[in-house]
């Protein structure tokens, strides 16, 4: 699903590129791949705002480059001059789409080793499929979800839920999460502010926003709501979410 933040990094990638201007005319051709590679990490380090890549490899088109930063894909040439910015390579002999097939490969995680004690556990029925999500209170896109799945009144589901606020996008979101995270049952004051719009009183304490900030900078989750399946597929999409929940029951 598209939402604020994943159209925010966009916007803002498309802009640093055209802001930048072709800063490398003057960078020597590379011998190899691997210089290649290097070239176009440090290129991406030297913009401002810097962009530190998590995954730079050759794409099928010689001469162009896949760039995995900040949970999204884009394509590169070697001296970073051209962009492609928010666009899908499709291979036409047989239709896949390449880009989703690697950012598929490249967000999936292995769902039992996420640090579930950071995150808000909401358990229907017997719980029994796990799922979690990172989430802002005031993300409009995370309360559809929340209040999607409660008026479809699924049960024998386990959420875990790591408070995720977009800070730039959200100014007052930091706080509401610590007050929920504070609050005597975390749980019930996630879900009366997401589904019913009651603010949760505040209040500070020790909390793991910094971790979670951290865990979505590794992961690469660039916006709310981002899902994990039990498989650890990672997705934006709450009808994935509910096939899922439904073929467990």
């Amino acid at each position: 699903m598209k939402n604020q933040a994943m159209s925010y990094f966009n916007h803002t990638l498309a802009a640093c590129f055209v802001s930048a201007g072709l800063i490398v005319s003057t960078m020597p051709v590379f011998a190899d791949q691997a210089s290649d590679i290097a070239g176009i990490k440090a290129n991406l380090e030297k913009r401002k705002p810097p962009l530190s890549a998590k995954s730079i490899k050759e794409s099928p088109i010689a001469g162009v480059y896949e760039v995995f930063a900040n949970g999204n894909i884009f394509y590169v040439d070697k001296t970073v001059s051209y962009v492609f910015v928010g666009g899908s390579l499709l291979e036409d002999a047989t239709k896949k789409n390449l880009t989703a097939e690697r950012l598929s490969e490249l967000t999936s995680i292995k769902f039992d080793t996420l640090p579930f004690q950071n995150a808000i556990e909401i358990k229907k029925g017997t719980g029994a499929y796990k799922f979690a999500v990172f989430s802002d209170p005031d993300c409009p896109f995370c309360k559809t979800l929340e209040q999607g799945l409660d008026k479809l009144a699924l049960t024998d589901y386990t959420a875990y839920v790591f408070l995720f606020p977009l800070k730039e996008l959200h100014p007052d979101a930091a706080a509401k999460a610590e007050s929920i995270w504070c609050a005597k049952d975390k749980s019930q004051a996630w879900t009366n502010l997401m589904v019913k719009g009651d603010a949760p009183q505040k209040a500070t304490c020790a909390n793991p926003l910094e971790d979670n900030e951290k865990l979505a900078d590794k992961l690469g989750v660039a916006g709310t709501p981002t899902i994990y399946l039990n498989d650890g597929k990672q997705t934006q999409s709450p009808q994935d979410l509910v096939k899922a929940i439904k073929k467990e029951i």
